[in-house]
């Protein structure tokens, strides 16, 4: 995402930073039914690895001692010319969005008079607008940099959620105790069947018409007819059908099954459309504790699913922490080539990890998720005429209890005490033993959302169109479900997980 660049008198600059500054927010208005941040997840990995702003020395000593204003990077001989680097610019846009207020706004010009305005945001770090950044600042700005990188070019919205004991506002806008239900947070001590609260997975929205009959199913029969097959499914799998788009508890379900009236445990639930035309399908293992690899495509007898994604952050993805802006930590640095304004490598054909004090843990519903952070927050780039390859941050293993990886889990809190349900991990340590007392947890609207383009759709599988008589079918690609894309890495490796 790039700044906005301006050739304007100085009372129209000021007004269309304003604008900015208001555009700024929108990505992140608190979801309806949850706590947390809502922001994009956008930040170029490559950017973020190696530019002249946040990969420099010189540059991160300058703006950790003294406010981040327009005036340190006028006056300060470290940061004026750091922007001439357009990856420097991506990060510098995404770092003031991390740290300031939403009216709070940095402007730079570059050496041809092209000004760039950088707008606050998400308020991790206010008061960095007028002092030198805490450590707590740091720790908070570092983690939610490493969450909002994309490695695969394309724009996701997240949910960043967490614990400040400077401002318990901070994560939670209303103060609320108890945000989030934990029934899409992992269990604990096992589960079974539809009635227990934990190990559901959000998995879409659907349409039909008020009023009338529809089937929701996932490889079970027609149930009028018990032929054909409506959905898919591998494993066994309970659903859940609410007519709110986040879900909802079991009491408040418009219908739920564990298995068909045709006879097979494939899922089959029969309900009345709701008034607003409008259902969320919600589904978890019939065996919260069997091995990973189970999923659900969900098909309908009426109208169209799915049409929207589930409506609500429920996929808990893992936590990053540590110092981006560690001086002493950098194993590579980018510089501006004072006569030509480009950037350039210290060690050419670099590989490895930049930043040697940020760390990432992935949660437990991750089948192989050393592989997902790999390939989350590495990435290859080309400086000058030297290639290189870099990763944000150290994959420390799983971040809580109960995972399929063998190393130790790296937080000892899998929800954080202030706010009941909303999952974020808490009292993270590196590999070397060393807490880091700013992490912060992403979440997912759906586990689709941290594939490539290439592993979101299946093809190859015949898919029918049961509201019509005869049906409709055809062979093509269609996109996976949320279930779907958390079991991907069971299609490449099968030994990861059980047999179905």
């Amino acid at each position: 995402m790039s700044s906005v660049i301006l050739r304007l008198p100085a009372p129209l600059r000021s007004a269309l930073a304003a604008l900015v500054c208001v555009a700024a927010l929108l990505p992140l208005s608190r979801a309806e039914a949850e706590p947390g941040i809502r922001i994009l997840n956008s930040l170029s990995t490559a950017d973020l690895a190696f530019n002249a702003l946040t990969t420099n020395s010189g540059s991160i000593d300058a703006l950790t001692s003294q406010a981040l204003t327009s005036r340190a990077f006028a006056g300060d001989w470290r940061l004026k010319h750091q922007l001439e680097d357009p990856a420097a610019r991506n990060v510098m846009h995404y770092l003031v969005e991390c740290a300031l207020a939403p009216t709070s706004k940095v402007e730079w010009k570059d050496r041809l008079g092209n000004v760039y305005i950088f707008a606050g945001g998400a308020a991790l770090c206010p008061e960095w607008e007028f002092t030198a950044p805490s450590p707590q600042c740091l720790g908070y700005v570092s983690a939610c940099l490493l969450s909002r990188n994309n490695a695969y070019g394309h724009t996701v919205e997240i949910s960043l959620r967490g614990e400040d004991p400077r401002d318990d506002l901070r994560f939670n806008p209303t103060g609320d105790t108890k945000q989030w239900h934990p029934m899409f947070l992992p269990c604990d001590k096992g589960g079974s069947g539809l009635g227990d609260e934990c190990g559901w997975v959000g998995e879409g929205v659907g349409a039909c018409t008020p009023g009338l009959e529809v089937t929701v199913a996932a490889g079970a029969p027609r149930p009028d007819t018990c032929t054909g097959l409506l959905g898919a499914s591998s494993g066994h799998r309970v659903l859940r059908v609410c007519e709110k788009p986040w879900g909802c508890e079991a009491g408040d379900a418009l219908a739920a099954a564990e298995k068909n009236d045709c006879g097979g445990d494939a899922p089959s639930a029969t309900f009345k459309c709701p008034r607003g035309g409008r259902y969320s399908i919600m589904s978890a293992p019939f065996n919260r504790m069997e091995a990973p690899g189970s999923w659900v495509r969900p098909g309908t007898t009426h109208g169209r699913y799915p049409v929207a994604s589930f409506g609500a952050f429920t996929f808990r993805e893992g936590a990053f922490f540590g110092n981006i802006f560690d001086s002493k930590a950098l194993s590579v640095e980018v510089s501006i080539n004072m006569d030509t304004y480009l950037p350039q490598l210290s060690k050419p054909n670099f590989t490895g990890y930049p930043y040697q004090n940020v760390h990432a843990c992935f949660a437990k519903d991750w089948i192989a998720g050393d592989v997902h952070l790999a390939s989350r927050i590495c990435a290859n780039t080309t400086i000058g005429d030297h290639n290189a390859f870099g990763c944000l941050a150290r994959t420390v293993g799983p971040c809580e209890f109960g995972s399929a990886s063998p190393q130790a889990p790296r937080c000892a809190v899998g929800d954080g005490f202030k706010v009941q349900g909303d999952g974020d991990f808490e009292v993270c340590s590196d590999d070397d033993g060393v807490f880091h007392p700013e992490p912060i947890t992403t979440y997912l609207n759906s586990p689709c959302d941290a594939l490539p383009v290439t592993d979101r759709n299946t093809c190859g599988s015949t898919e029918c169109d049961l509201s019509v008589s005869p049906p409709m079918c055809k062979k093509g690609c269609a996109p996976r479900s949320a279930s779907e894309c958390l079991a991907v890495a069971c299609v490449k490796n099968p030994k990861l997980c059980a047999k179905q």
